[in-house]
């Protein structure tokens, strides 16, 4: 079962199925969202001290394209 944002019902008694369903929908869908980041590659640059703007940039550009992935 999909996960229903509308369960558990206001005032309902504690159903432990509906309950499960519930967690394993929301399951689903992280483990959706976290295998969207698969395809990005881990940032493997050397840094000094300090960070140089060229790899402040590689590190924006590296996290602007985790958040694309996981809004796909």
């Amino acid at each position: 079962m999909a996960y229903d944002p509308d369960l558990p019902a206001p005032d309902s008694e504690i159903n432990s199925a509906e309950l499960r369903s519930q967690f394993g929908g929301l399951a689903d869908q992280i483990a959706t969202k976290a295998s969207n980041c698969d395809s990005v590659d881990q940032l493997n640059i050397p840094f000094h001290d300090p960070v140089t703007r060229a790899e402040a940039e590689a590190i924006q550009a590296k996290l602007n394209e985790v958040i694309a992935t996981m809004h796909t």
